[in-house]
């Protein structure tokens, strides 16, 4: 993976997990109504993870591997875990998910490799 093409996986991990947060909240706006933010401030955990992810997706600004990392396996795990209880997706929502999963997984894999390729140069540098 060259330079440009990990800058390119960070940033569509970027959209991926804005795409993902609309639809958490759309899904809850629509199963609460206007009690959105007080379902938000009655329940921690929720409000919490909105918190984690808007910081994770500000650490893919500016490439970090822990926020690509935290951002895959925030989507990942429950996933999994509603999968091992017998509730599997379907349809839209099942592409939707494995579409997040790609773009998710490559920004992980990009923030890697953009700090591989970048290691060991300064950043004002010019090039040869």
């Amino acid at each position: 993976m060259t330079l440009p093409q990990a800058e390119k996986a960070i940033a569509n991990g970027i959209y991926a997990a804005v795409a993902w947060l609309i639809l958490d909240l759309g899904f809850l706006f629509q199963e609460h109504g206007a009690q959105t933010l007080s379902v938000l401030i009655s329940q921690p955990v929720l409000a919490v993870g909105v918190v984690v992810v808007i910081a994770c997706i500000a650490g893919l600004v500016y490439k970090s591997r822990l926020a690509a990392g935290v951002l895959f396996l925030l989507f990942i795990v429950p996933n999994v875990l509603r999968v091992i209880q017998g509730n599997i997706p379907d349809g839209i929502f099942l592409i939707f998910a494995l579409l997040l999963l790609y773009f998710l997984l490559t920004a992980v894999i990009g923030a890697f490799n953009y700090h591989q390729l970048t290691k060991g140069k300064p950043a004002d540098a010019e090039p040869d």
